[in-house]
């Protein structure tokens, strides 16, 4: 006969809960960190540690997040990072 016991775990129901948009942290290959929150039609951002700058979603995919001067762009799980007119950096997480 096998006996179990199980507890519960307040620390196990509390993932994820008051935090529906985590922030993920990239570094770009030109030395730009970045701290990204995708929120649907805009993605949140901050650039190195400065305060956030919301970035509205363009295009019907929401892949491409941008103000003008600042583009974000996530393709194929790969995200890179364009200040105006320069060619955009790759990111990587981390």
């Amino acid at each position: 006969m096998m006996i179990a016991s199980f507890q519960y775990s307040a620390f196990g129901t509390s993932i994820g809960v008051g935090n529906p948009y985590p922030v993920s942290k990239y570094k770009c290959q030109d030395g730009t960190r970045l701290a990204v929150r995708l929120l649907g039609d805009r993605a949140s951002v901050s650039v190195n540690d400065a305060a956030e700058v919301d970035l509205p979603s363009k295009g019907p995919e929401g892949t491409t997040y941008s103000n003008g001067q600042w583009t974000l762009t996530i393709v194929q799980g790969r995200l890179s990072w364009g200040v105006g007119r320069a060619a955009p950096s790759p990111c990587v997480g981390g």
